[in-house]
Formats: C-alpha cells, sequence, structure tokens
C-alpha cells in the first residue's frame, strides 16, 4: 500500500469495504451462537458479533491483484480464427493451437470470444487457455439467441464489413441490409456491400434499383464469383485489412471467398428448393489468411439480424441522411408530430422513403 499513490489506496480500500460488508451481511444473516453462557439454561444465549477486520481484506485484495499480475506476464497473445464446442483455435506466432475452454468459458463461449479477438493465453499442464480478452477495437454484434441481455460479438477487430447480398437469387432482403449497417456503423468497421451473382442480370436491370436507398451510405460493388466480375474493385477495398463477410443464407459469401483465394476450396451450398433461401453451408466463423496482409472472416448466413440494445434516441444517429435536417421538437420521434422537420423532408423525397419507412419499422420494434 505504502508504494501506491493516494488514489489507488483510496480504491483498494473502497474495494475492501464493500467486500467485508457483504462478507458480514452474509455471516449476520444465521447468526453465530456463543456458547460460553450455557451453564444456566434460563439465561438467554447471546449472539456474537462477528469481527472482521478491514486489513484482512485489503491483504486479499492486494493478494489477488499479485496473483493476476504474475499470471498475465506468463501469458502470450494470439488471435482467434475459429470457434469450437468447448474450445477456440487461436494463432499464436506462427503456431496454430487449441485453447480448451472452462466450462464457464464453454457456457457462454460465443458471448465472450469472436474470430478476430486478441486474447491472452497461457499454458497449465500441457493444456493452453484462454485467460482474458484484449480490448476490441471495432466488432460486430447482436443480440445473444439464449438471452437478449447478452451480446453476441460475431467478429472482432476488422477493419471492413462486407454485406454480400444478391437481388434476385435469392431476392434481396433489405430489413437485414438495414439493421447490418446500423450495427456496423455501432461496431466502428467501415461497410461495404457486395452484389453477388450480378451477371446474371443486365447492367441495367431494374431489380439493381433496389439498392439505391443504399448510394451514398456504403460503397456498392456489383461482383460475380463465377465470372470473376468486379472482383478486382473488391480487392482493392479489402487489401492489406482484415474484412469480415456477412449476409443472408445463399448469397455466396464461401464462394466469393474462393474466387479471391482459389486454393481455399470452401464448401459452397446452394439454394433450396421452392423457397430461393440459402442453405447453411458455413456453420461456423472463421478467419482465413489471404497473404500480404489481406485477411477475411467467413460467417454463417442469417435469417435475420438483431440489434443488441440499441436505445430509441439512438436510432437517428444511424441514419446520417437525417442529419442537417432540423426540426422543431428535441424530443421528437419523427413519426407522428406535427411540422416534423424530418417527416416533411421524407414527404418532399429529401430523404429515400425507404430509408424513412426503415427508420420507422426499427424504431416500432426498440
Amino acid at each position: 500500500m505504502a508504494a501506491m499513490d493516494g488514489n489507488e489506496r483510496k480504491k483498494v480500500r473502497d474495494r475492501a469495504i464493500k467486500a467485508r460488508k457483504l462478507a458480514l451481511s452474509r455471516l449476520t444473516a444465521q447468526p453465530v451462537l456463543d456458547v460460553e453462557d450455557d451453564e444456566d439454561e434460563e439465561a438467554p444465549i447471546p449472539l456474537r458479533k462477528p469481527t472482521l477486520p478491514l486489513e484482512d481484506f485489503i491483504f486479499r485484495i492486494l493478494t489477488e491483484e499479485v496473483v493476476v499480475a504474475e499470471t498475465l506476464t506468463q501469458t502470450q497473445v494470439g488471435t482467434v480464427i475459429a470457434l469450437h464446442r468447448k474450445r477456440c483455435e487461436v494463432v499464436l506466432g506462427a503456431e496454430r493451437i487449441d485453447c480448451i475452454l472452462t466450462p464457464e468459458q464453454a457456457k457462454w463461449q460465443q458471448s465472450q470470444f469472436a474470430v478476430g479477438d486478441l486474447v491472452n493465453v497461457h499454458k497449465s499442464e500441457e493444456i493452453w487457455r484462454i485467460h482474458s480478452v484484449q480490448p476490441r477495437k471495432t466488432k460486430l454484434s447482436r443480440p445473444d439467441p439464449g438471452s437478449d441481455e447478452r451480446e453476441r460479438v460475431i467478429v472482432a477487430n476488422v477493419d471492413v464489413i462486407v454485406v454480400v447480398v444478391c437481388v434476385k437469387a435469392p431476392p434481396l432482403h433489405p430489413r437485414v441490409i438495414d439493421r447490418y449497417l446500423i450495427a456496423i456503423q455501432r461496431g466502428g468497421a467501415e461497410a461495404v456491400i457486395a452484389v453477388n451473382k450480378s451477371d446474371l442480370l443486365d447492367p441495367d436491370d431494374e431489380e439493381f434499383d433496389l439498392l439505391d436507398p443504399y448510394r451514398g451510405l456504403a460503397p456498392i460493388i456489383r461482383v460475380s464469383a463465377s465470372s470473376k466480375l468486379g472482383l478486382n474493385e473488391l480487392r482493392e477495398k479489402l487489401e492489406g485489412k482484415r474484412s469480415a463477410f456477412v449476409g443472408h443464407s445463399g448469397v455466396g459469401k464461401s464462394s466469393l471467398l474462393n474466387a479471391l483465394k482459389p486454393d481455399l476450396r470452401l464448401d459452397t451450398g446452394s439454394l433450396s428448393e421452392g423457397y430461393g433461401r440459402g442453405t447453411h453451408t458455413t456453420t461456423s466463423s472463421h478467419l482465413w489468411d489471404l497473404g500480404d496482409g489481406t485477411e477475411i472472416i467467413d460467417t454463417p448466413g442469417v435469417r435475420a439480424f438483431g440489434l443488441f440494445k440499441l436505445a430509441k434516441e439512438e436510432l437517428i444517429d444511424y441514419f446520417p441522411e437525417f442529419e442537417g435536417i432540423s426540426c422543431r421538437f428535441r424530443d421528437c420521434s419523427h413519426t407522428v408530430e406535427p411540422a416534423c422537420g424530418i417527416r416533411a423532408a421524407a414527404e418532399a423525397g429529401q430523404i429515400n422513403p425507404a430509408r424513412f419507412d426503415t427508420y420507422k419499422r426499427i424504431l416500432e420494434t426498440l
């Protein structure tokens, strides 16, 4: 304690006081009897008030921190490249290792770890384990299917997230795009929209008009995994960066990866007959090294995409086309209020009607 400054000493003392208070509350919930006076059966048996010196709790906290510090000095930093049941595959220098998860880590492993995470790992009794996850620079996340209160991070520490879509086979799903763009902005990465299977349509086909609401919000690149259309333009966006391919099932994320690096030979799926839906070929995320500093994470396809704990008042921040439009009401929802500037702009065509409809639709779900 003597080596600490006043602020550090106060923090340790405050933690010790809280820990002591909690321990006392547990003890007094089940009083300890003092049996020294039980010679007189008629006399009431007094309660012995437990004494827990604060110094003991301060010593315990300092000891725990020393153990943690010593453990951290023995750890090495690796990158998670894949998640498997009860284990994570980690690249440590030039070596790939399997880190076995503790039961507690495995219980919510997809909420604690993500492909792209930098993790502190250590080896004990020939078993590699993850000690902790380093702070993430960027992320893409959604609510955990098992608990809306938990955040499931899909990918971490990526520079670019490519939303892969099709306009016809399977058909375009604007609601998925809308939510991806919001989640990408929240997570701090750059968004790109790649329109795969573009060779199936004429360049001026009206099907491409469905993407008009997103022009100006993210680069839109027409690509084709089969004909190699647009691959050079896509490579330029990804070169020297860590990226992730996300999107609806069946849009061809794995096919695009194979086109960019043929020797990967990833399994690719087809559309389900009668529904135009994609099959889930990629069942878990995996980071692939394409060389020259270019890395791409392939992720499983989704049917829907939720937004994790987005407050209603925050939603407007993720619609950049609303910026600069004044509204007379400070707490306006921009949906039913009279004389709303944003509503007026949408009615006048200043804001794309589809995007304004998206705003209202998402707001109703928050």
